[in-house]
């Protein structure tokens, strides 16, 4: 049987969304961050799988 996927740390989920903001809100002069569809999905794929890596921490006995 094949081992489970190992959820991301809690440090990788922020780094990897600092990046994507960071690029996304590297121009002081713009007034709105527009994020594409794809972009979107892997900020909420990535907190989602905070969520559950969570949420799995606190049911351990």
């Amino acid at each position: 049987m094949a081992a489970e996927p190992q959820m991301p740390s809690a440090l990788q989920v922020a780094e990897a969304l600092s990046q994507v903001l960071q690029k996304k809100l590297g121009d002081p002069a713009a007034e709105q961050v527009v994020l594409s569809r794809e972009e979107a999905a892997l900020c909420l794929g990535l907190v989602n799988g905070v969520v559950e890596n969570l949420e799995t921490e606190q049911r351990k006995p």
